[in-house]
């Protein structure tokens, strides 16, 4: 299974404005690219804080094919939101996760946040590639795009703009 990393972020590397979460400052040309690769993949993973501040449009896109998995330390707390094979919650550490989603078929995977799920599964060499939108925007803080350190190399597979000020990089992990 192909695991591609996803996040916008401001210039400074933050994913979150300071004291408020979620991508409200992500341009409209983001926004329709995210929609628009969204459909390339079968499954999209996040975590639970990630779940919480996006809830209800998270939850408006259950009627598409994607299965949607929150990784949260608490799944029983959102027993009543699951939906299965379409919206679910699992306390399975990223390797273990990973391994699951492709027993059951899954062959391509948006890693889509926040910075702590980026770390897990960078640390556990787990993603494959990582695709950045990069708004013209300095925030000076806010949720980085990764919540531990890490040493890893990326290699540039492509760049395009996405509006006139707005670039997408997309990079390999090196291995």
């Amino acid at each position: 299974m192909r695991i591609v990393l996803i996040a916008a972020q401001s210039l400074d590397g933050f994913i979150a404005k300071p004291g408020q979460p979620g991508t409200a400052f992500t341009s409209p040309e983001d926004k329709a690219h995210f929609r628009t690769v969204m459909a390339h993949f079968d499954v999209g993973v996040f975590g639970g804080e990630t779940y919480r501040v996006s809830r209800e449009a998270i939850r408006a896109q259950t009627a598409g094919r994607h299965l949607r998995v929150a990784m949260t330390r608490s799944p029983e707390r959102y027993a009543t939101e699951a939906i299965p094979e379409v919206l679910e919650f699992t306390r399975a550490a990223p390797a273990a996760l990973a391994h699951e989603l492709r027993t059951r078929g899954f062959r391509r995977c948006a890693l889509l946040g926040g910075s702590q799920v980026h770390s897990l599964f960078l640390a556990a060499g787990l993603v494959d590639e990582v695709w950045l939108t990069i708004e013209p925007l300095l925030f000076g803080g806010g949720t980085p795009l990764l919540a531990q350190p890490t040493d890893i190399r990326l290699e540039l597979l492509a760049m395009e703009k996405l509006g006139a000020n707005t670039l997408l990089v997309k990079y390999h992990v090196a291995r």
